[in-house]
Parts: C-alpha cells; structure tokens; sequence
C-alpha cells in the first residue's frame, strides 16, 4: 500500500445492486475526477459519533487503495482516506 492521507470529503458513488439488498461501489468523484473501482475489499460497519457507518475498503487504477464510507439513513457517501501511490 501507498502512503496514508486521510480525505473526510463528500463524494458522489456509483454502485451496482446485489443480492439481499447489498451495494458494492463501482467508482467516485474525487478532485473532479472519476475514479473506477477494479477490486474491492473488506467491508465493515463503524459507529461515530452516533452514525452508523458501512465502510467499503476500494482499489483504483494506477494501485491506489481508498477508504468510502456510507451513511445509509441520509445517503451520504464520504471518502475516509487513502493509501496513495500514484495518481491517474
């Protein structure tokens, strides 16, 4: 994995339905770019500060890992943080 950054910014998120209800995200906007999900990995739910959150471990091109998080109630998408190696 790259270098760490943390992000906490909102971003809009395509994802594809699956079965029993579930998402799995397929790209973001971030910076005025999309950026296109190859894999995917854990997936997790967090409690802060009251909100429950499902966080969503992501790899992009170019081998950047990112961190999204989703907050189902109100639909907000924020992009947690990244492990940066290069930027496409």
């Amino acid at each position: 994995m790259g270098r760490e950054v943390a992000i906490d910014e909102p971003v809009r998120v395509a994802v594809r339905a699956l079965p029993a209800g579930k998402i799995a995200p397929k790209s973001f906007v971030w910076q005025g770019k999309t950026h296109f999900v190859i894999a995917s990995g854990r997936q997790w739910v967090e409690e802060v500060d009251g909100i429950r959150w499902r966080c969503y471990l992501v790899q992009t091109q170019g081998q950047n890992s990112f961190e999204l998080r989703w907050e189902p109630v109100e639909d907000e998408w924020v992009l947690h943080r990244g492990w940066l190696v290069n930027l496409v």
